[in-house]
């Protein structure tokens, strides 16, 4: 029985994000999201959200990052090149609680690019989940969990941040890695 929760399985795809702050790891759900789990694997093997920062910080919210071109919120793609975007994503198994990976994008279907965040309060933020009859663009995708690095989740969550919720100093996403367990 799946569980959103628990510790990595073997043969499951994990990433390692290495931060100025620390290092978290996270699960990753390609099996049960495809293409929006393959997507964060895929920028990450492209080297893409090497030097990327946490440029959106909401103590109590989420940490948001991965905007690779403009590194403030406005820019980046998917994997696919630029331009590219790809369509949301759900399953009932996941859902936003404390550390959930989850894609940021707009309004719009089909508008996840390469930003992305984590979840950050005990509570989780479950107005995020997709509704049970939503449209298509209702409610995030849910496509990894950390199980490892929650206090550097917490101090980044700590930053002080200015009225637009950047950081006053950097917190940057320095590498992530993609394995796969033994």
């Amino acid at each position: 029985m799946f569980n959103q929760l628990d510790m990595p399985q073997s043969g499951e795809t994990i990433a390692i994000i290495q931060t100025n702050q620390g290092e978290m790891r996270a699960r990753l759900f390609p099996e049960i999201v495809g293409e929006c789990a393959t997507n964060f694997v895929e920028l990450a093997k492209q080297g893409k959200y090497d030097g990327a920062p946490f440029h959106r910080i909401i103590k109590g919210f989420m940490i948001q990052g991965g905007d690779f071109n403009r590194k403030n919120g406005t820019g980046g793609h998917a994997a696919k090149g630029p331009g590219s975007t790809i369509g949301d994503k759900y399953d009932s198994r996941l859902s936003h609680v404390r550390g959930a990976l989850s894609w940021a994008k707009t309004m719009m279907p089909h508008s996840i690019g390469s930003q992305f965040f984590i979840v950050h309060p005990a509570e989780g933020t479950h107005f995020l989940d997709h509704p049970a009859n939503g449209g298509p663009a209702e409610g995030y995708s849910v496509f990894g969990q950390l199980f490892e690095g929650f206090d550097v989740l917490d101090k980044i969550a700590e930053a002080r941040t200015d009225r637009n919720d950047r950081p006053y100093e950097d917190v940057i996403i320095e590498k992530v890695t993609i394995e796969t367990t033994p």
